[in-house]
């Protein structure tokens, strides 16, 4: 009885989302110090060209490791996921007014929650370039390090200039940020966290069944936006994770959770195909059969809009595989809300806004320094190296395996205090800016919104809609 009981709360709970939103992010981190340091293991073959036998960080599973793009999107279902819980679970309870109001005062936060962190990171890694920090990791043969790293500027007028213009080009299409690569990604959740906005807005008053058909006919609708913006399937992600909220609140998880065949064999088994799926390369799928096998299934099952980038659509599937596999099994999420990771969940955004600093700073020194000058092939020659007949360039060598390992463990020490740091002491700071911002620039009066307000369900009267500030809500996304 007391394990039933047990299980029952673990059905309810969702911390397991922090844990596994911790862990996507160490892998994130993960993928590029492979693009730094282990090139070769992005593709699933090959460290023998006669043989065609691939190298053990190659094969399905361990090559994980490699797979950020598959992790990223395990942020997007997260996201989808976790912003709709709360909505979704006042609607149930037939309250779609504090739905609303919840909705209104959490796309506020969250829009100045992504941009204030994000614009003191690339501040931050913009004065340790400017200062001639980095120039260790851009003179290194470490392909990310080198590709990622920016020339200081000429002139502070003109890092200034440089500074805004890496701002700006966080939030728009184009060249993306190059004083911190990695923040390509936050359009794209900035565009989910809107997406998800509207989405709930126009379903959160509908029935539980009519906004489970309304989110598929989206999240179907979806795939045509992809194509049209050639965007890394934000609209099936964040659709697909507001999904899975709206089965989690159902009591499906839990009826499904009752079969033993579906936690101990079934859950299990759409987790490791999930993980396969997550596993897919970003480049060179043709070259063995597991990975050729898999884009052949893709190409099947979902419509030609999408074909486009079968990485993206694979590490998408996979994370939402995942999840639905963590939903019906109490002991996935048992497993993810251990204290260790959801400590890790809450430094999950940090870590993902410094780890690039540390690599191009701790790593970069650990591993480069005192390593002597070695002429390397240029990859890609431009006009001025052409002209000059320039076909080499000189960088810091690659040291042993052992100098490697060190400069890795001490990247992900630095790593892991440093978010610790900025989670502690400027996260507070921007969640003080976020509410000064939101009482500066929300109504102060109690005047109706939309020609007289909102009907309350409550009382039968027009009610305007204001938020309820004195009641703290939880940081979520």
């Amino acid at each position: 009885m007391l394990l039933t009981d047990f299980n029952d709360r673990i059905m309810q709970d969702s911390t397991w989302a922090d844990g596994l939103r911790g862990i996507a992010a160490l892998y994130v981190a993960s993928s590029h110090i492979v693009l730094c340091l282990g090139r070769q293991f992005t593709n699933p073959c090959c460290a023998d060209s006669e043989t065609k036998t691939p190298w053990l960080f190659q094969r399905p599973f361990l090559r994980l490791i490699a797979s950020g793009h598959s992790w990223v999107a395990l942020f997007f279902v997260l996201l989808g996921f976790v912003n709709a819980l709360k909505p979704i679970k006042q609607a149930r309870n037939g309250d779609s007014e504090s739905a609303l109001l919840g909705l209104s005062t959490a796309s506020f936060r969250r829009s100045f929650r992504l941009v204030l962190p994000a614009t003191a990171a690339t501040i931050i890694s913009w004065a340790l370039c400017q200062t001639g920090v980095y120039e260790l990791a851009r003179n290194s043969d470490a392909y990310w390090l080198y590709t990622n790293t920016p020339v200081p500027s000429e002139s502070w007028c003109g890092a200034l200039f440089d500074l805004v213009k890496a701002l700006m080009s966080t939030w728009r299409f184009g060249p993306g940020n190059v004083y911190d690569q990695p923040q390509w990604a936050l359009i794209y959740l900035l565009m989910g966290s809107i997406m998800a906005f509207f989405v709930l807005l126009a379903t959160v008053q509908l029935t539980s069944i009519w906004r489970t058909i309304t989110l598929t006919l989206c999240l179907l609708w979806s795939f045509s936006w992809s194509n049209a913006m050639r965007d890394p399937l934000v609209g099936f992600t964040v659709i697909g994770g507001i999904i899975l909220a709206e089965f989690s609140v159902s009591p499906l998880p839990a009826k499904l959770a009752s079969f033993p065949l579906v936690s101990t064999v079934l859950s299990p088994a759409l987790a490791v195909f999930a993980l396969l799926l997550m596993s897919f390369p970003a480049g060179n799928a043709d070259a063995v059969p597991w990975s050729a096998s898999l884009k052949y299934m893709l190409t099947v099952a979902f419509p030609t809009s999408v074909h486009f980038s079968f990485p993206r659509l694979a590490g998408s599937t996979g994370a939402l595989m995942l999840c639905f596999a963590i939903l019906i099994s109490p002991h996935l999420r048992r497993a993810l809300s251990v204290k260790a990771l959801r400590w890790l969940g809450k430094l999950s955004f940090p870590i993902y806004l410094v780890h690039g600093t540390v690599m191009r700073t701790v790593l970069a020194w650990v591993i480069f320094a005192g390593q002597p000058l070695d002429a390397f092939k240029l990859e890609k020659p431009t006009e001025e190296d052409i002209a000059n007949e320039r076909d080499t360039i000189y960088r810091y060598a690659q040291p042993g395996t052992a100098r490697i390992f060190v400069g890795i463990i001490l990247f992900t020490a630095v790593t892991l205090g440093a978010s610790h740091f900025w989670a502690n002491n400027f996260e507070p700071v921007f969640g003080k800016i976020t509410a000064w911002a939101e009482g500066k620039m929300k109504r102060s009066t109690d005047g109706p919104m939309l020609n007289g307000g909102a009907l309350s369900p409550r009382s039968g009267a027009l009610t305007p809609l204001r938020s309820p500030l004195d009641r703290p809500e939880k940081r979520e996304g």
